[in-house]
């Protein structure tokens, strides 16, 4: 009962202080206009995805200070028309010049600034000097480096029409080589690089940036779901009540995802969204945060127990655990005392 009651108390006071601040048209045409860019969200405050942006929006405001500028379509309706919304929120960058492109990345706070300041530049960077390319490598979260040999102008050009597909979620920079060509991802979040020199695939340069988004810890939700079931490992389960809750749980079991990641996909659950999986895997629906292992392969679950702390030391531990037998499946059953908590928890 306690936890619910500050995770009401947190709520309320998360609503007091943060507010959409909208514009209204007269400044929205100036903002996307002389050369102006502007990342503009358009949004109906009565949906429920409009209010799940607002905090992470209204953060990265607060970091970017301009360049992010909203619109009420509650009232500018017209306004809204005129630009082709029709579902919310709806993020479109504005590049000053007349041309409008639609922000489809991860709708949180960090991912929206980082898109904002890929969306100044051009699809792809020329790097001109070893210097350039050690800044560029480490300038973003996700960034492509590609050294192309003169002679390799269909690269040169497959490079290109990738980096214009996925300008909105990697930077890309290009540098010239007499050497083998060799494109590099460098995933900064997680501190993983990735390199391919054999690009006599048709879908090479494809695969290297797919596998180089791949988190670490993912996101498991109704549209990942069947990849992470498909994936043939055991998978991780998370169950997260706030964004700053999983960000730090990321951060912490980062080290031990990769130690794990032949064998175990880690990943994290909204809880206020899909807390109606939490019971299938062996957890108490509304006790949260919360950690449970799943083999698919086999139907099994193994609950973390609730009494322990989850740190990436006990976590590690209790996957050994697991593996050597110590820690059996849940049998489909919850003990008497924490039903009784449960219940006294929704009181």
């Amino acid at each position: 009962m306690k936890i619910r009651n500050l995770d009401i108390f947190f709520s309320l006071l998360i609503g007091t202080t943060v507010a959409w601040e909208h514009t209204n048209e007269d400044e929205f045409r100036r903002a996307i206009s002389g050369h102006n860019h502007a990342l503009v969200a358009f949004i109906e405050p009565s949906t429920a995805a409009s209010q799940a942006l607002e905090p992470e929006w209204m953060s990265a405001v607060e970091s970017e200070k301009k360049g992010l500028i909203s619109i009420d379509c509650a009232s500018a309706t017209s306004l809204c028309q005129e630009f082709g919304v029709i579902s919310y929120p709806a993020l479109r960058f504005f590049d000053g010049h007349g041309k409008t492109t639609s922000y489809r990345g991860p709708r949180r706070a960090s991912d929206i600034i980082s898109y904002l300041k890929r969306a100044v530049h051009p699809s792809v960077r020329t790097l001109n000097s070893e210097a350039k390319i050690a800044k560029f490598q480490s300038s973003d979260d996700y960034a492509v480096v590609a050294r192309i040999n003169t002679q390799d102008s269909h690269v040169r050009t497959a490079f290109d029409k990738l980096a214009s597909q996925y300008h909105d979620r990697l930077s890309f920079g290009r540098a010239e080589t007499e050497g083998a060509t060799m494109v590099s991802c460098y995933n900064n979040r997680d501190g993983q690089q990735f390199t391919v020199s054999d690009l006599s695939a048709i879908d090479a340069l494809l695969r290297l940036v797919e596998s180089c988004l791949t988190p670490v810890i993912g996101e498991f939700t109704r549209a990942s779901e069947m990849k992470y079931l498909q994936s043939g490992k055991s998978l991780v389960f998370y169950f997260t009540t706030t964004s700053a809750d999983r960000d730090a749980y990321v951060a912490a079991m980062r080290s031990v995802a990769k130690m794990y990641k032949e064998y175990l996909t880690f990943v994290t659950i909204d809880a206020g969204e899909y807390g109606d999986l939490a019971i299938p895997l062996g957890l108490m629906p509304g006790a949260f945060p919360a950690l449970s292992v799943q083999n698919p392969m086999f139907g099994q679950v193994f609950p973390y127990p609730r009494s322990k702390k989850i740190t990436p030391e006990a976590v590690g531990g209790f996957l050994m655990d697991i593996v050597q037998g110590r820690v059996k499946p849940w049998d489909g059953t919850f003990a008497a005392g924490e039903a009784e908590e449960n219940i006294h928890d929704e009181l």
